[in-house]
C-alpha cells in the first residue's frame, strides 16, 4: 500500500507542474515561449468601477460594462506603478490576453481552446483584500509578481457569463496591450475617467 502511495505521489506532481504552462524566470516571474503570463479569476461586480463608467450621479454601471469583456487588472497595472484606485493611467486600455492552455493547480482548468481575447480596463483589483491575485509590489517589467508567479493579474467580469462563455475557468494566460476595437473607443468615451483626460 505505502508503494502505490509513493507511486500516486511521484505522477501527481509533475502533473500539478504541468498545470501552469508558464515557466519561472531568473527573478521567478512567468513566461511562456519568452512572453509575459498573468493570471486570471472572474468576477460578479453590479458598481460602475474605478473608470467610472456609468452614471455620474450613481454607482450603477453602464450595461455594457456588465456584459461586455471587461477587465479590473492588479494594481499596479491599473496606475502603472502608482497607488491610485480612481481613474488609473491604465483605465481605456486594451489588452489581449491568449491561454496558455494552463492554469494554476486547485484555481481554475485549461480552457476549451486557446484563443485569444481582447479586454478592455475599466475598473482596478486593489492590493488590499487581494494580496493573492493582486498583491504585485510594481508594473510589470519590474520583476515583481504575484503569490503565483505572475507579473500581472486580470480579474475579468463575469456578470452574465461573458468570461464563462468563452470556455475560462481562470485560465493562465499571456498578455499584450493592443489598440482597443472601434466598439470599445465608443464605449470608453461615455466613462467619468474619459473626461478626466485618461
Amino acid at each position: 500500500m505505502l508503494r502505490l502511495a509513493l507511486i500516486l505521489l511521484c505522477v501527481s506532481v509533475p502533473l500539478l507542474r504541468a498545470a501552469q504552462k508558464c515557466a519561472p524566470d531568473s527573478h521567478g516571474v512567468r513566461r511562456y515561449n519568452g512572453k509575459p503570463c498573468a493570471s486570471t479569476t472572474h468576477y460578479d461586480d453590479g458598481h460602475r468601477g474605478s473608470c467610472g463608467c456609468g452614471p455620474t450621479s450613481s454607482d450603477t454601471p453602464f450595461s455594457w460594462n456588465l456584459n461586455e469583456l471587461v477587465t479590473a487588472p492588479s494594481q499596479k497595472y491599473f496606475d502603472l506603478g502608482g497607488d491610485r484606485q480612481w481613474c488609473g493611467n491604465s483605465c481605456g486600455k486594451c489588452v489581449k490576453l491568449t491561454p496558455t492552455g494552463g492554469f494554476v493547480p486547485n484555481e481554475g482548468r485549461a480552457p476549451h481552446n486557446n484563443q485569444g481575447h481582447v479586454f478592455m480596463v475599466t475598473n482596478d483589483c486593489p492590493i488590499q483584500g487581494n494580496q493573492e491575485w493582486c498583491g504585485i509590489s510594481d508594473r510589470p517589467g519590474r520583476n515583481k509578481h504575484n503569490s503565483h508567479g505572475y507579473e500581472v493579474h486580470f480579474d475579468l467580469q463575469n456578470r452574465v457569463g461573458q468570461a464563462t462563455k468563452l470556455g475560462w475557468d481562470n485560465p493562465e494566460v499571456v498578455w499584450e496591450e493592443v489598440n482597443c476595437p472601434s466598439h470599445f473607443h465608443n464605449l470608453w468615451s461615455q466613462c467619468e475617467c474619459h473626461s478626466q483626460g485618461k
